[in-house]
């Protein structure tokens, strides 16, 4: 189990199943255009797969036809069947099996209120195999569905007994098939969106366990592209390299023979020609230093196991975090993560204005203030650094 986990509550009537298999309002499934007609899943309130993965195929293409990115997550329960056998064991009002119905049925419910609150102008939620749910939705940007799937995940984790983890894509016209042929293409297509972020949530999920670390990690990989020589201009697919205290978990692709031994982030790249320092940590538990640097506007850091990684892989599970660059060592960690977030070299500023922004900063007498202050001299520094 990845969390000591929260109780399982007892039965308020006598029959253990009214408790654990809900009832829900079928006029709140959590649809948006998408999916509309679909059949409701009994414990969890989500659609059912069948329908999902009958009607969905059409709804992305369309979406991606029309210039528009389309997200999808798979969500997986951590440790699921430990907490089934504990119970089972521990507490006999939970009737062993169906101390997991109440987990998906909680599960269900948090998102469908979660999914209501979303923006998406089309999207569905639903679930997929015995205890994992699936995300689609039109978007504006990655790093939009990223912060929402990021908020279910918390909200998960404050409701469940057990964390949730997820893994994400985003796809945009670029990935769609060169040359449609005939037959289910549709099917095809989404089949591949569906198996690339499945198995970047089992590899991510694998590493995970292997280095001991928590549950309820969020994963990002990118979509299949349609040719071997195909590269995504679209930069709305992908994520800002992690800046502050955050980690970011992806799974990193090879970058193609015939170059240098390159591993692929779903990231954009580093703006300027020194790169972004990162620590990165292997599915072994290894760690490094590696400098990601722009291959045509992602992401990229230099490997030489990548001639080891086999072809048919999905890629390798990485852990990123940022390393503080030196020029924002004495400065206030809130002001470093701001410098890191903008890109920006405090080292810009003359000594003598380092000192008054940084009194001004450590003397603010509410939060608001301070806010206030750090932002004057991010702008500061942007100032300095154009002139």
């Amino acid at each position: 189990m990845d969390s000591p986990g929260k109780p399982c509550p007892k039965a308020a009537v006598t029959d253990p199943l009214t408790s654990s298999v809900p009832l829900f309002d079928p006029a709140q499934m959590p649809l948006r255009t998408w999916c509309a007609g679909s059949r409701e899943d009994p414990l969890t309130g989500l659609i059912t797969f069948p329908d999902f993965h009958s009607n969905i195929p059409r709804a992305l293409a369309a979406a991606l036809t029309d210039g528009g990115l389309v997200g999808l997550a798979i969500g997986d329960v951590d440790g699921l069947k430990d907490h089934v056998e504990q119970t089972n064991a521990m507490d006999p009002n939970c009737y062993g099996h169906l101390a997991g119905n109440r987990v998906m049925a909680r599960l269900g419910a948090v998102t469908r209120t979660w999914f209501h609150t979303q923006p998406w102008e089309s999207g569905c939620a639903a679930t997929f195999g015995g205890d994992e749910v699936i995300i689609a939705a039109t978007l504006d940007d990655a790093s939009a569905f990223h912060r929402a799937v990021a908020e279910l995940r918390d909200r998960l984790a404050d409701e469940l007994p057990v964390r949730v983890s997820f893994a994400l894509t985003v796809a945009c016209a670029e990935h769609l098939p060169a040359e449609h042929g005939q037959g289910s293409w549709k099917h095809v297509f989404t089949d591949g969106l569906l198996a690339a972020t499945d198995r970047c949530l089992f590899a991510s999920k694998s590493a995970r366990r292997a280095t001991g670390g928590e549950g309820g990690i969020i994963a990002v990989t990118q979509p299949p592209l349609p040719g071997p020589t195909s590269s995504v201009s679209d930069p709305r697919t992908l994520l800002p390299l992690p800046a502050g205290t955050e980690t970011l978990h992806v799974l990193a692709r090879p970058l193609g023979t015939g170059v240098r031994s390159m591993l692929l982030l779903p990231c954009a790249g580093p703006a300027g020609l020194r790169g972004k320092r990162l620590r990165v940590t292997y599915p072994d538990g290894h760690a490094r230093t590696a400098v990601a640097v722009s291959v045509r506007g992602q992401a990229a850091i230099p490997d030489e196991t990548v001639a080891t990684v086999p072809p048919d892989a999905p890629g390798i599970a990485l852990t990123l975090q940022p390393i503080r660059e030196r020029a924002a060592r004495g400065v206030p960690d809130d002001l470093a993560a701001a410098l890191e977030r903008a890109e920006l070299d405090w080292s810009a500023l003359p000594a003598h204005e380092q000192a008054q922004m940084l009194h001004l900063i450590t003397e603010s007498a509410t939060d608001d203030i301070r806010t206030a202050r750090i932002t004057a001299a991010i702008d500061a520094v942007a100032t300095r650094t154009r002139s």
